[in-house]
């Protein structure tokens, strides 16, 4: 059963379920070395790849996915791609979140996102744990990870292929009774 929510706006975002039409957007977005740099995304990855992951993904109740826009221009500026969701374990991974226009990152709409996902699992359902990973070498990440509450649990040697080359990943993870305190 999927569960797409009502969506509650955030102060300056709203998020909105992903439609195929977005795909373009994602594509532009995630052939840029600031997006894709920190993700298994492959240095060729095609429009017709975009799309095609799209529908599988949407097909896929363990998958939800958003797209980022600013209230005052309506405008998409970003994604979020939720996965491994399981009622049977309470637990969800954000497996991509980013805002993809380069104008508007280091605003803070990244850190809204993230709030934004945290309550859609622990404040608008009842998820006991949500997860992530982010390669070893983004500081970035990691610093606006634990400042929402997120705890390190671990490193992944090799975990993430892209481009032929394997990659660390460290673990991080954050519980609903640590979430709402």
């Amino acid at each position: 059963m999927k569960c797409i929510i009502d969506n509650k706006d955030t102060e300056r975002l709203i998020i909105r379920p992903s439609v195929l039409e977005d795909c373009q957007l994602f594509f532009e977005w995630e052939k840029t070395k600031e997006v894709s740099n920190f993700f298994s995304i492959a240095d060729d990855q095609g429009y017709g790849q975009v799309i095609k992951d799209f529908i599988i993904n949407t097909e896929d109740d363990s998958v939800e996915l958003y797209t980022i826009l600013t209230k005052e221009h309506l405008k998409p500026i970003g994604r979020i791609h939720l996965g491994s969701i399981s009622r049977k374990l309470d637990s969800l991974e954000i497996y991509r979140i980013y805002i993809g226009e380069p104008a508007l990152r280091n605003l803070g709409y990244g850190r809204e996102s993230m709030l934004w996902t945290l309550d859609r699992a622990f404040k608008n359902d009842d998820f006991h744990r949500v997860y992530l990973d982010y390669y070893s070498d983004n500081e970035n990440a990691a610093h606006l990870y634990e400042s929402l509450g997120f705890k390190h649990i671990g490193l992944a040697r090799g975990a993430c292929k892209k481009n032929g080359d394997y990659y660390d990943v460290n673990l991080m993870d954050i519980l609903r009774d640590d979430y709402i305190k």
